[in-house]
């Protein structure tokens, strides 16, 4: 990948030898593992020292901060890189204790000062302190310094939570590697394979914008990184050129609150939802060079994170209908969760900006166009959803400079009647758990839209979903396999009815379903004896392109 200095996999010892320091960005995220991760972690060391093997640690991403190698910030992997030195020093306190207790205690002294040189860090014969290799972050750093690495009493008054976590990190291993009950050279063997069978595919790389790549690049690959903490480190570091203790404390203020307003696994995909709103629309991967472009100093980094903060509470409300935004708006929450079910996030900036900038009706109106356009483009006829962005883009930026138009501007991405008849004509959906919702959504507006017809609720398992043609036909149905997988999961061979029912009738005949089919209660479903006395590929054919036909009006705008 373009931009990395150096990619190897490499032991854990081979990592911190040789006089390296790995320090933590002085704004990446806290220690945050628990006890599930440190168990995790244990069990797989256990089998590793069992089974005389090795154990890969997966991605450890490093930017060099020194020309001569010595000094890397971890970019990505610190919440591992930490774990495993808390186990290491676990286990040389272990072998201190012994020595503290009479016994080997010559030998037992040298092996816990030449363990903690190699493996932590060298003292100064003068302050006492060491000079660890590894330096976490300004809120863990301290605590760690001061009193784990130290082996003595841990404090435990007034610790910050990821400090808490450090502590009890360190004791739960300290438990488990008393309970080995080994010699103090038992310990120290167990220290060396540890370190030499724990092995990291280590990517260096020179500078954020390299790192940042290697994000995206790893993140497509399935490879999740915390691309947020890149982001922060770069917008935190521009306050903290200016040396203002009490910038950098509102900073983090504020920054806290957008990480708990948004969650931290969110921040780069609304980050560029945001950024979609006042300037032309970017891909994930170009984030954080436009960032870089736009934002260079701490006036810029304050605006850009209070407009953020502005905006953080309508980004959540528009992925949760039941937010209380929307409490007194039952439109607007029933096209929200519409939004939520057909999966689309190409439209979260114009609404963000919608909902900040226009009137509520105004709102209202959009959000439901938008729903209608989607409805048609994406759950339809199936077009790729990227293609919109840019329309959505174009409409966010209109509406932020004041010179929105109207929902007259979705047309560019509306699809045409002909096109929306002739798709819908052939729509086909397998039987998930999200489809089963979209079905009854699709067939409950169809049903309100027929005489009589009643409101469907898709989240009522009672209103179930019924395959004239069942998904497993009988000899009596005399349809072939492979023509009945063509044609059980059109939209035509679906109508609702109630769960009792169609438990009830399972895979009756048609001509024995059409006896319940006329005591439905949903009308839609009554309508189907009445005009199909046989049921095949043709009638199904049929029904479907008289539905096709009502859902080019069902789901229209007018322009």
């Amino acid at each position: 990948m373009k931009g990395i200095e150096n990619t190897s996999t490499t032991n854990f010892g081979d990592l911190i030898g040789n006089n390296r320091k790995y320090i933590v960005p002085r704004f990446q995220r806290d220690y945050s593992w628990e006890e599930q991760q440190w168990d995790d972690l244990w069990q797989d060391i256990i089998s590793m020292m069992n089974e005389k093997g090795d154990h890969y640690m997966g991605y450890l991403v490093l930017q060099s901060s020194d020309s001569r190698n010595n000094e890397f910030r971890i970019i990505d992997g610190q919440q591992r890189f930490t774990t495993i030195t808390l186990l290491i020093l676990a286990l040389i306190k272990a072998i201190r204790k012994q020595g503290e207790a009479g016994i080997n205690t010559q030998s037992n002294k040298s092996r816990y000062e030449t363990l903690m040189q190699t493996y932590i860090g060298r003292m100064d014969p003068v302050s006492l302190e060491y000079d660890n290799i590894l330096v976490l972050n300004k809120n863990d750093d301290p605590y760690y310094r001061d009193y784990i690495v130290k082996l003595g009493e841990l404090r435990s008054r007034n610790l910050l939570v990821s400090q808490k976590l450090l502590k009890k990190c360190f004791e739960w291993y300290e438990a488990r590697v008393n309970a080995l009950k080994y010699s103090d050279q038992e310990y120290a063997d167990f220290i060396v394979k540890l370190v030499s069978n724990l092995f990291f595919t280590v990517i260096t790389v020179n500078d954020e914008m390299n790192a940042f790549r290697v994000f995206e690049t790893l993140n497509a690959r399935g490879v999740q990184l915390s691309s947020a903490d890149l982001l922060k480190n770069y917008l935190f570091s521009l306050v903290d050129d200016d040396h203002s203790p009490k910038r950098l404390n509102d900073l983090e203020a504020k920054w806290n609150e957008l990480s708990s307003n948004v969650k931290t696994e969110k921040l780069p995909d609304f980050i560029r939802y945001y950024w979609n709103i006042r300037n032309k629309s970017i891909r994930s991967t170009e984030l954080f060079k436009a960032i870089r472009k736009k934002i260079t100093n701490a006036t810029e980094v304050f605006e850009l994170v209070n407009q953020m903060l502005s905006y953080s509470d309508v980004y959540m409300a528009l992925k949760d209908p039941n937010d209380e935004m929307w409490q007194n708006h039952v439109e607007i929450s029933r096209n929200i969760e519409l939004l939520k079910l057909f999966g689309l996030k190409q439209p979260y900036s114009v609404l963000m900006v919608a909902y900040k900038k226009l009137p509520l009706d105004a709102f209202e109106k959009l959000l439901s166009a938008i729903v209608i356009t989607c409805f048609r483009y994406n759950v339809i006829c199936s077009k790729n959803p990227n293609d919109i962005e840019k329309v959505f883009n174009d409409i966010a930026l209109s509406i932020y400079e004041g010179l929105y138009k109207g929902i007259s501007q979705l047309q560019k991405i509306y699809i045409t009647d002909s096109e929306f008849q002739n798709s819908f004509a052939i729509k086909s959906f397998v039987l998930t758990s999200r489809n089963t919702k979209v079905i009854r959504y699709i067939l409950g507006m169809i049903e309100q839209n027929v005489e009589g017809g009643l409101n469907v609720d898709i989240h009522d398992d009672a209103n179930s979903i019924e395959h004239i043609l069942p998904q497993n036909p009988g000899e009596e149905w005399n349809i072939d396999q492979y023509k009945a997988d063509q044609y059980v999961n059109r939209l035509g061979n679906m109508c609702l009815l109630d769960q009792k029912v169609n438990r009830q009738i399972g895979n009756l005949t048609y001509s024995e379903k059409k006896e319940k089919y006329r005591l439905s209660e949903f009308a839609s479903t009554r309508k189907i004896p009445e005009h199909y006395n046989d049921w095949n590929e043709n009638t199904i054919l049929s029904r479907q392109k008289q539905m096709a036909k009502r859902a080019v009006n069902i789901w229209k705008l007018n322009f």
